[in-house]
């Protein structure tokens, strides 16, 4: 396993950056937080192109960044930062080439570049110039010349932020992809919620230059300290299930999700493959009561461990278990949003068993 011990402090613009973590896992860590809070100068500064902090970085046994520093070139990451730079004289095989020349590995190419050209769709492409390639185009052969460099690890700052949504989910998986079949940690920094949601396997949370919180994506997503970063409107929960039956006709799939059953849109994954969904809390309806009109597809079976009543708001959120109907299954947790004064009328209380709907359609897309 890869690990890398990063150590930052200094003063920015409104704050003092004073980040540490000690990155020992092998799939992909998400930095989140808001605009300005540091996450794309803790990338620049583990890449080697900010010199004015006091950085220590250490890949494994060697020191990248302290006492003896190595230019950017010479560190063993892959950085992508959110404004692609391509040599504008190449066109964009010459490009790729370029990459394929500045390799880590000279004698043999873990990631070939056909099959970068295949997975990221560049074969129309490769004669092209830099000059008349949109944003999301240039992005994309940003990533594949990052990628034929064969980093030992990669920096990607918001490698999303220009791509076609219909791309985005294509890439999202691809990028999974080359984590676990070359064993490639991913370091990534997002602004979307949705893409978190999907790819992480880690959060840090950042604030004003310093690391608030540390989890998996589950833990992390219904963290109380998550939810006050982001606002209440878009707090959410991440449920995980395995793909238990597929209706190609309808275009829907079942989920296992511990012994239930939640219907999604479309086709996230193939039979049994474990699925991750982010369902809003504002989007979760609760009874005591058996609703037996089926007007919403999704019913759920839970227990109120908490509920969390916001001091000069009309909402409270309910922090809910989902039950067990399959042994061994580990503990789920959903969020639900709703007024006081429906807390109120409804008589749900803590220890309630209840009945949980969710619409499909308000089911995060991307999933």
């Amino acid at each position: 396993m890869t690990k890398m011990l990063v150590k930052i402090n200094g003063q920015l613009e409104g704050f003092e950056l004073n980040f540490q973590h000690d990155f020992k896992s092998k799939g992909i860590t998400v930095l989140y937080g808001p605009n300005g809070s540091g996450k794309s100068t803790i990338i620049s500064a583990i890449a080697g192109f900010t010199n004015n902090l006091d950085i220590t970085v250490k890949l494994d046994d060697i020191v990248i960044d302290g006492k003896k520093t190595l230019p950017p070139h010479k560190r063993p990451f892959g950085t992508m930062f959110q404004d692609p730079i391509l040599f504008e004289h190449l066109n964009v095989n010459e490009n790729l080439n370029f990459a394929l020349s500045r390799s880590k590995l000279k004698f043999k190419h873990k990631i070939t570049k056909e099959n970068l050209i295949e997975n990221l769709a560049l074969n129309e492409l490769l004669k092209r110039y830099p000059s008349n390639l949109s944003g999301g185009e240039k992005l994309r052969i940003a990533l594949a010349r990052t990628l034929l460099t064969q980093p030992e690890y990669l920096l990607l700052d918001e490698p999303m932020s220009d791509i076609d949504i219909r791309y985005k989910a294509k890439l999202l998986f691809f990028l999974k992809k080359i984590n676990r079949q070359f064993k490639i940690p991913i370091l990534y920094v997002s602004h979307s919620i949705e893409e978190i949601s999907q790819i992480a396997d880690q959060i840090i949370l950042i604030d004003n230059g310093k690391k608030i919180e540390y989890g998996s994506t589950e833990n992390i997503l219904n963290s109380d300290k998550f939810q006050r970063l982001i606002g209440k409107f878009e707090a959410s929960s991440i449920i995980e299930g395995a793909v238990s039956s597929i209706n190609e006709p309808l275009n829907v799939t079942v989920l296992n999700i511990n012994g239930q059953e939640l219907i999604v849109p479309g086709r996230p994954g193939i039979k049994d493959e474990i699925v991750r969904v982010r369902i809003r809390s504002r989007d979760v309806i609760v009874s005591k009561l058996k609703i037996n009109f089926p007007i919403i597809e999704n019913e759920l079976i839970g227990k109120i461990l908490n509920i969390e009543t916001e001091k000069k708001t009309a909402y409270s959120e309910l922090i809910i278990s989902l039950n067990k109907m399959k042994k061994n299954s580990t503990l789920q947790i959903l969020r639900a949003r709703m007024t006081t004064f429906n807390l109120k009328k409804l008589k749900l209380y803590k220890n309630d068993k209840i009945f949980i709907y969710i619409s499909a359609v308000s089911i995060d897309r991307q999933a």
